[in-house]
């Protein structure tokens, strides 16, 4: 199950990795808890589980770059 310190690593990867690819567009457009939101979905959903923060990394990082839905601003 996705945890707050998970979604606080994607954000935390995002705003390190701003000026590379479109992370900006995470670092900019969400925060902790609609990362949480948007894992915890994805996990109800059955698409993917979550067990460290290289897989929710990972996640956003897909959908960044065009293989899941688009990022929301």
């Amino acid at each position: 199950m996705a945890k707050m310190a998970m979604a606080q690593a994607v954000l935390n990867h995002a705003q390190d990795f701003y000026d590379t690819g479109s992370w900006y567009v995470i670092a900019e457009c969400w925060d902790t808890l609609a990362i949480l939101e948007e894992l915890d979905q994805v996990e109800e959903r059955g698409e993917a589980r979550f067990e460290f923060d290289a897989a929710a990394i990972a996640y956003f990082s897909e959908m960044i770059h065009g293989r899941k839905t688009r990022p929301r601003c």
